[in-house]
């Protein structure tokens, strides 16, 4: 199946023209799967547009369905949890609730089978989509990710595994399972809207840009590479959408589709980094990591901010380094670090990297907020060049 596309703010329109033009008739019971992972204060980019959404619940209900959205809870530690409630009204998804005609599910709730995918067991909600589910619609965000440089179609399915099973991607091999996801549970159609896009440093820390874009297609590889070039992004480069295309979830766009669509193309669309530099010389490397971590980091960056006298060793410390101060977090196999560099890994899954740096690292699963903070300020404040 080919993708289809439009430019253009008004968002019901152009789903009526496409869902014309590729003959898509939905069935009677229809899931939508958003992308709902940040966390407050929330960004504009990186959840899925409430205006896009309810123009596509408009669309459907407009021709007799019933229309579920479903979501999990996002992944947390025991002092920061965001459950699937506080995932909706953060986001402003509470009100869907509300809706005639639309059901809200929490997938945690939901019955899961195991399915081994290369050794690993993974749990997920088959039967329910087997058995309740007649149109199942994939509703990504485009936006970056610095772990997995685009988060679009593929990438979005990663919120129907349990958390244990997400945790577990993060540690054994993040794009290999998030490709062969896609082997288990395929959706009939993928929508990628932009109602903001994020570039930069997304999913979390990135910048939101108005880019009007709508891709819709029945596969999610073909339309997740289609969008990589039309970004500027060689998605052979992208390890899951590569991987699945090897293992045959989908095709890569042939280069027919690109010219097609060229005009579409987004000029000077900022992609991820993988560090985000705060200050002079303090890099943070996210990796492979999940939230837990990523918030524990953040987390224990605002402490230190918010309190600049109690820790004032360690913010000089900070300003007056003359070689770079790396923290790194979450699994990785690049080995690129440089071993006379400041180099602070936090979480266990740093720990083959600091045998291979011949470092220390902080030995916790998931580290809390003050974990960090403690351990930043032993390797920060007595420090000397």
């Amino acid at each position: 199946m080919a993708v289809f596309i439009r430019r253009s703010p008004n968002i019901q329109d152009s789903l009526v023209d496409i869902f014309k033009e590729m003959s898509f008739k939905p069935g009677k019971r229809v899931f939508i799967k958003p992308n709902l992972c940040g966390r407050v204060p929330i960004k504009p980019g990186e959840n899925t547009s409430i205006h896009f959404m309810d123009a596509l619940i408009e669309v459907l209900c407009a021709e007799g369905t019933q229309v579920t959205i479903g979501h999990g809870s996002l992944l947390g530690s025991d002092e920061h949890q965001t459950t699937f409630e506080e995932t909706l009204s953060q986001s402003g998804f509470s009100k869907y609730c509300e809706l005639p005609n639309v059901r809200v599910l929490n997938l945690d709730e939901l019955d899961k089978q195991e399915v081994v995918l290369d050794g690993v067991t993974f749990h997920l909600p088959i039967s329910y989509f087997e058995n309740e589910v007649d149109t199942y619609v994939n509703l990504a965000k485009l936006k970056t990710h610095m772990e997995t440089d685009v988060s679009l179609s593929l990438k979005n399915q990663m919120g129907l595994p349990i958390p244990v099973d997400r945790i577990n991607m993060h540690r054994l091999g993040l794009s290999k399972y998030i490709a062969l996801l896609g082997s288990v549970i395929k959706p009939d159609l993928c929508i990628i809207e932009s109602d903001p896009a994020m570039e930069n440093n997304g999913p979390h820390h990135g910048t939101p840009r108005q880019v009007d874009l709508i891709a819709v297609s029945n596969d999610m590889v073909e339309i997740d590479s289609l969008i990589c070039w039309l970004i500027g992004l060689d998605p052979n480069q992208v390890d899951h959408i590569r991987i699945a295309s090897e293992i045959g979830i989908g095709s890569l766009c042939d280069i027919g589709t690109r010219e097609k669509y060229s005009q579409f193309a987004i000029k000077d669309f900022r992609l991820a980094s993988k560090k985000i530099r705060f200050g002079r010389m303090i890099y943070a490397f996210p990796n492979y990591s999940c939230s837990r971590c990523i918030n524990a980091v953040n987390n224990a960056g605002k402490v230190l901010k918010k309190y600049p006298v109690k820790y004032r060793r360690v913010l000089v410390q900070s300003i007056i380094s003359r070689k770079p101060i790396n923290i790194i977090f979450g699994s990785t196999s690049e080995t690129g670090f440089n071993s006379k560099h400041t180099n602070i890994l936090i979480g266990r899954c740093t720990r083959e990297l600091a045998s291979k740096l011949n470092t220390e690292y902080l030995d916790k699963c998931p580290p809390s907020q003050s974990d960090v903070v403690a351990y930043l300020i032993d390797n920060l404040k007595n420090r000397r060049e």
